[in-house]
């Protein structure tokens, strides 16, 4: 047998794919372990690593299933998702949809799972310099275009994920799942990553800002409130306080 005959069956019964064959007449036995046996210890391994790397992109989600319910969820994702990227920080991409279309103990596990997985996003991020204040004066503020740092996300989940996540992080008991449409806005500023439930209307505005529409615009998410003008003053001042907004780039 070539090396790379065997190099595909060693790779075939690690991975515990469909069309591995028996390791008996290729691989060594021992008195105590046959062939099939120890390379099995290389698929446990193997398996195991990738839900060591899940559990660290998925804290909060592995703390809320507990060792085993996560261990198996993991297990069960991997076989619908198997590795395809040389880096492991990319295992997890396709978790999120998974959760959403696998029933579970909870309903909003895929929005828990959807948190963790843009807080990894936003830290492994490109640094862009943030803008100040000053940006929005001018004669026509109302055409100027924000442009949103990379470091950040807006999610649009279905449950309230972000008191869940507190009474994780303070280790209290899990509340049971709050079915209430929630935006999220998830970003990094320095090198600490941060999240934060906001109101509806500015969730508007902040997603036009992210697709490039000019400040007016922007604005007029507002525009229901009593207080409209000072709500939307309010709102991109606290944009700039966070580093949401991206100082312009030289020319």
């Amino acid at each position: 047998m070539k090396l790379a005959e065997l190099q595909q069956r060693f790779w075939e019964r690690v991975t515990r794919a469909p069309e591995a064959r028996s390791a008996a007449d290729c691989f060594v036995s021992t008195p105590q372990l046959s062939a099939d046996e120890r390379l099995e210890i290389y698929a446990n391994m193997f398996v195991w690593r990738q839900i060591d790397a899940l559990r660290e992109d998925f804290p909060k989600l592995a703390q809320l299933l507990g060792d085993e319910g996560f261990y198996a969820t993991a297990e069960k994702y991997l076989r619908v998702h198997p590795s395809t990227h040389p880096s492991l920080g990319q295992l997890g991409r396709q978790f999120t949809s998974f959760l959403a279309e696998t029933p579970g103990q909870r309903p909003d596990l895929a929005d828990l799972a959807a948190l963790e997985w843009a807080r990894c996003e936003v830290f492994e991020e490109a640094h862009a310099r943030a803008a100040a204040a000053d940006l929005v004066t001018g004669p026509v503020p109302a055409r100027i275009m924000l442009r949103t740092v990379p470091a950040l996300r807006l999610l649009s989940l279905r449950h309230e994920i972000v008191p869940l996540w507190k009474e994780l992080e303070d280790g209290a008991p899990p509340s049971a799942p709050r079915a209430e449409p929630t935006a999220v806005a998830v970003w990094r500023k320095g090198f600490v990553v941060f999240h934060a439930g906001i109101a509806p209307d500015e969730a508007v505005a902040l997603r036009r800002a992210m697709s490039g529409a000019p400040l007016g615009e922007v604005c007029e998410a507002f525009a229901e409130r009593p207080d409209a003008v000072q709500a939307a003053l309010s709102a991109v001042a606290s944009w700039f306080a966070e580093e949401w907004i991206a100082a312009p780039e030289e020319r």
